[in-house]
């Protein structure tokens, strides 16, 4: 997992390429103007969601993590806590392939305040559990850009 900001500017240069590309696409484009759905960067092979919800709480979350994507989480508008832990501290329930998608039980190992401009990187052994509230459900605008790990 790595956390840092979009105006981070040192450290995101340090970054992967395709990490740095989602950054430097969110910061140069108003994604909090698109309508939630699926789409692609221009000229590259990453994927994008944008997301509008509403914050949840731990009892209606769910563990996730990915078996080819790396997911580069931005903070659009709102905030959210992020629950984290390791693949191999969890019991892994249920596999959908297809959808990149592992689904997991066990306990959390810590949590993250993301808020409007945050980033969060997450790789294929990170799982984690996105959009919990942080005292009350709240609306929040977020992108989510899928790289392969194969293109790192």
């Amino acid at each position: 997992m790595i956390f840092t900001n979009l105006n981070d500017d040192l450290q995101n240069k340090s970054l992967a390429k395709k990490i740095y590309e989602c950054i430097k696409f969110t910061k140069e484009n108003d994604l909090k103007s698109y309508e939630p759905g699926k789409y692609e960067i221009p000229g590259t092979e990453i994927k994008m969601n944008i997301d509008h919800y509403n914050t949840k709480s731990e009892e209606q979350g769910g563990w996730e993590s990915h078996l080819k994507y790396l997911d580069v989480q931005i903070m659009l508008e709102g905030q959210e806590y992020i629950a984290f832990n390791n693949i191999h501290n969890l019991e892994e329930i249920e596999r959908i392939v297809e959808n990149d998608f592992l689904k997991h039980k066990g306990p959390e190992l810590f949590r993250v305040l993301l808020k409007a401009g945050d980033v969060l990187v997450f790789y294929p052994e990170d799982v984690h559990m996105p959009g919990l509230q942080v005292e009350k459900s709240e609306p929040a605008k977020k992108v989510v850009f899928k790289i392969d790990v194969n293109l790192l």
